[in-house]
Order: C-alpha cells, then sequence, then structure tokens
C-alpha cells in the first residue's frame, strides 16, 4: 500500500486537502477535503472519504453540526476526481452554506 498527500490552493485562506491510500494501482481509501484558515486555525468546510464502508460527503458547519450525504458511485477513483472538481468550482458557495462566509 502506498499514501500519497497533497494541497491544492485555492486561495490565500482556503485549500483543498487530498488524501489516498493506493493498493496494486488502485484507491482503496480516501479523503478530498475543503479547508478554511478561520480564527487563526484550519477548519475542516466539506469532506469526501470512504468510511463506514460507502463513499460520502459531509458538510461540518461552523457550530460543529455534520450533515452527511452517501455517493452512489464505487469507484473510488472516480469518486476523488469529481470532489476535487466539485470543491474547486462550489468552494465558495460552501464556505457560505457552513457559515465561514466572514473571515
Amino acid at each position: 500500500m502506498s499514501k500519497k498527500q497533497y494541497l491544492i490552493k485555492i486561495s490565500d485562506l482556503d485549500r483543498i486537502r487530498v488524501e489516498l491510500e493506493i493498493v496494486k494501482g488502485k484507491v482503496e481509501n480516501f479523503i478530498v477535503q475543503l479547508e478554511t484558515l478561520f480564527a487563526g486555525k484550519w477548519r475542516h468546510v466539506v469532506r469526501y472519504n470512504y468510511s463506514h464502508s460507502f463513499p460520502h460527503r459531509d458538510l461540518i458547519f461552523i457550530d460543529g453540526k455534520k450533515s452527511k450525504e452517501k455517493i452512489y458511485e464505487n469507484n473510488l477513483s472516480k469518486v476523488v476526481n469529481l470532489a476535487i472538481k466539485e470543491l474547486k468550482r462550489n468552494w465558495k458557495k460552501y464556505l457560505w452554506r457552513c457559515g465561514y462566509e466572514k473571515k
């Protein structure tokens, strides 16, 4: 198993963190999350991952509440690519929706 981690900068205060576990060239586990620097700390806003035996997206609100949405796709490589693309496109909307619009 190999692990890969990298960051994608989308603004001075916002980034996407990608963590992959790869076995025989296939993604077996992953985290793709939108993070924002808020009140001097990096906070998770949206997290795509594979746990509970299925891929899903968590929204993490400023007050600590979370919502979970199952993703109906079994190809984890595809889910990773879709998550990165979707977060790049909609990161400002997520910051607003989760309560981080004012910095």
